[in-house]
């Protein structure tokens, strides 16, 4: 959808047309679920964001820079989200895996996307691990670079945070992750 269509969305949205914003929310549904879930690799956590996303798009759509694409503005706010879900998962840690028979998720995989659905909970697997340890700043940072591949000036307009900040955080998010792949490895050659 090219930006004139969605800024008439949005013009129609903020002036009570429900009809434009349900096609703005499924426009850019998929964009964002696809960024939590790089951002949190939990399915029940990820529907959790995309709900209070678009909850908080129509909230605030009346304040929506028109200068500004609206996937940045979209992003900006998935992440913020996200990164206070990393925060509160690492102080709590009562974080929890979302089954395969989707007993936590609002829904459950079809016969058709089962195995696509194992593949996203294998990858969701390996990235949780390699990234638990790391400080929400730093698994914020290093997803938005590493698998987001965005840019430190886009992430500075999405997070609010200096370049400096970010690149700390790249360089030390990377060193953590190389170390826990180091030991996997003595791990595993010791088997």
């Amino acid at each position: 959808m090219n930006q004139q269509a969605i800024r008439s969305l949005i013009d129609l949205s903020v002036h009570g047309d429900k009809a434009s914003f349900r096609r703005l929310v499924e426009s850019h549904q998929d964009f964002v679920y696809a960024t939590a879930f790089r951002l949190l690799c939990n399915d029940y956590d990820t529907e959790e964001v995309v709900q209070e996303t678009f909850i908080r798009v129509w909230k605030n759509l009346d304040r929506f820079n028109n200068e500004m694409r609206f996937t940045t503005w979209l992003y900006k706010i998935v992440v913020n989200l996200c990164y206070d879900k990393m925060k509160a998962y690492r102080s709590s840690r009562n974080h929890f895996m979302v089954g395969m028979d989707g007993s936590l998720a609002m829904n459950q995989p079809s016969a058709e996307n089962i195995e696509t659905t194992f593949m996203n909970s294998e990858l969701a697997g390996i990235i949780r691990f390699l990234t638990d340890q790391l400080t929400p700043k730093q698994k914020l940072v290093f997803t938005l670079v590493a698998i987001e591949e965005l840019t430190v000036d886009e992430i500075v307009t999405i997070t609010g945070m200096t370049p400096e900040k970010i690149k700390s955080n790249l360089y030390c998010a990377k060193q953590n992750i190389k170390k826990k792949l180091n030991r996997m490895e003595e791990r595993r050659d010791k088997k």
